[in-house]
């Protein structure tokens, strides 16, 4: 029988909306009435209430918002203008970075593009105001933000460009960094003995939950920046890939124990806070909560009846992490999946399939959930096969 992975609530502190439920209609409402400039400070509200009196000029028409190592300068006149001085290309490797920045501009961008101009990267974007549909207008700021972030690490580290504006970050403290470490360096022991303890017995379908779940629960901990954010989602990519099977295993091990527990220095060098105008994780309701749950519900409530609760607790797992790893979440149903993963920490998988499985089907099946309340496992390393491995 295999224990279940240790549990740590995140350190980062809950993302919170201050903008009412049903502010996104009065937007929609304002590019109905055609009343399109109103509509853009609608958009900009709906993301940060403040931001009449902390970024924009005294007429409301130019906003500079900061946004990680950009500023996101947006101009509202007869034409919306959204610009983004990106890198300083002046000592950097030209032609590679060129023919990167012309595969951007094809994909993943759709509505934006990355422009030169003096040696400087830009994004840009224009637009006529009667063309300001508020979806769009959301997609392309998200677009800007969410891909400067992306490439401005790889950029750097590749091909010696620069920031043209040096980013505000706030390090964690040596304390923060330290304890953070020492739930990592856990969480990849705890992942090979899984790992090891799996394919001894071949049960080898479960090899890619236990990467999975592990390179999540770090996300989920500590939220990295930098580059080592950029990994992480490609390693994450690279696991939902339809790439062999071995191979999408071999390159998830080696991000875990290579990437990370052999570059402590430079992992920890990428953990910090930063401003941030348009979140990368999505705002998220519950029922779109419980469409991302629906899969790893459906799949444990079956995996229970043929009494596979290894495949039951990955699967509730990974479906929570992966709800956390692309979503804001609710500070109350955050809180009822967080107990749950803290009760569910080290148990038995029986016992910690039923303890994730309810936590899940009170939220898939009740519209009034309690209050509840979360305090941190502290896991410790003394025992540790007692805790991964029921030896009953």
């Amino acid at each position: 029988m295999l224990n279940n992975f240790s549990f740590h609530k995140s350190v980062i502190p809950p993302y919170k909306n201050n903008v009412p439920d049903n502010y996104w209609d009065t937007v929609l409402k304002l590019y109905e009435d055609k009343q399109y400039k109103d509509c853009i400070r609608g958009i900009l509200h709906f993301v940060d209430p403040d931001i009449d009196q902390k970024y924009a000029n005294a007429d409301k028409t130019v906003y500079e918002i900061p946004h990680g190592s950009v500023i996101v300068h947006i101009y509202i006149d007869d034409v919306l203008k959204i610009e983004a001085p990106f890198l300083n290309i002046e000592q950097a490797k030209k032609v590679p970075i060129l023919r990167q920045v012309a595969q951007i501009n094809f994909y993943p961008l759709s509505t934006s593009r990355i422009d030169l101009e003096d040696n400087k990267l830009l994004f840009r974007y224009e637009v006529p105001l009667e063309l300001c549909e508020p979806y769009k207008i959301y997609d392309v700021l998200r677009e800007i933000c969410i891909n400067a972030d992306i490439y401005d690490d790889d950029f750097i580290d590749k091909f010696n460009a620069s920031h043209i504006v040096a980013p505000k970050i706030r390090p964690f403290t040596d304390a923060e960094k330290q304890s953070v470490w020492e739930k990592i360096e856990l969480y990849i022991e705890e992942a090979n003995y899984a790992y090891d303890y799996l394919e001894n017995k071949r049960i080898t379908q479960y090899l890619w939950d236990v990467l999975a779940i592990t390179i999540l629960k770090i996300d989920y901990l500590c939220s990295p920046q930098g580059s080592f954010r950029n990994q992480i989602e490609r390693t994450m990519s690279f696991l939902n890939s339809k790439a062999d099977y071995y191979q999408r295993l071999n390159e998830s091990k080696n991000f875990l124990e290579k990437n990370i527990h052999q570059s402590k220095d430079e992992f920890l060098h990428d953990l910090y806070y930063i401003d941030t105008f348009i979140p990368y994780k999505y705002n998220i309701n519950l029922d779109g909560i419980r469409k991302n749950l629906k899969y790893a519900y459906d799949n444990a409530q079956k995996e229970i009846q043929n009494n596979d609760y290894i495949g039951a607790m990955f699967s509730l797992e990974y479906g929570i992490y992966n709800l956390f790893y692309s979503n804001n979440i609710e500070s109350n149903i955050a809180a009822i999946l967080e107990k749950a993963m803290q009760d569910a920490a080290n148990k038995p998988d029986n016992v910690a399939a039923n303890t994730l499985y309810q936590a899940v089907h009170q939220i898939m099946t009740n519209d009034k959930l309690p209050i509840i309340k979360t305090e941190d496992s502290q896991t410790k390393k003394k025992g540790f096969f007692s805790k991964i491995f029921n030896k009953n």
